[in-house]
């Protein structure tokens, strides 16, 4: 319902919040009042990704610590790869057995344990080796790469 207005609400935040700490881009947690919802508020990640990451990367550009939580790396942009996060509790995250051969599996966010039988991207897909990036954008490897 909201995706469209991403890269607004980072400006917003940009101008208006400028107390913020952290600014965290959350994926849907199928939780609570989401459950019953689900056909009314799900949307295929991929189907927002380039939202996502121009509203990412204008809060990057200006310096403000930004992160994606619950979303899987196949299905944004690799340009933000960098600010995604596994936060997900361990004894709620799961893979898919599509996942098996991901080259990203060690830094991908995973899925709700309960949600991995539900909603999830039409666009999943292991990563390649060749397509993981070899440096973050502050010059820094990646956390999978050792």
């Amino acid at each position: 319902m909201t995706y469209r207005r991403l890269e607004s609400l980072a400006e917003f935040i940009y101008r208006n919040l400028t107390f913020a700490h952290h600014v965290a881009l959350m994926g849907l947690e199928a939780t609570g009042f989401a459950k019953g919802n689900m056909e009314a508020l799900w949307i295929d990640p991929w189907e927002y990704r380039e939202e996502l990451e121009r509203a990412t990367l204008f809060l990057a550009e200006r310096r403000m610590h930004v992160s994606i939580y619950n979303h899987q790396l196949c299905t944004v942009t690799p340009a933000v790869w960098p600010y995604c996060r596994q936060s997900i509790s361990d004894w709620k995250n799961e893979y898919l057995p599509l996942c098996e051969g991901c080259a990203a599996r060690t830094s991908c966010g995973g899925f709700f344990s309960f949600n991995v039988k539900g909603h999830v991207s039409r666009h999943l897909a292991p990563v390649m080796a060749s397509v993981v990036p070899a440096v973050t954008p502050d010059g820094s490897p990646p956390a999978h790469i050792s």
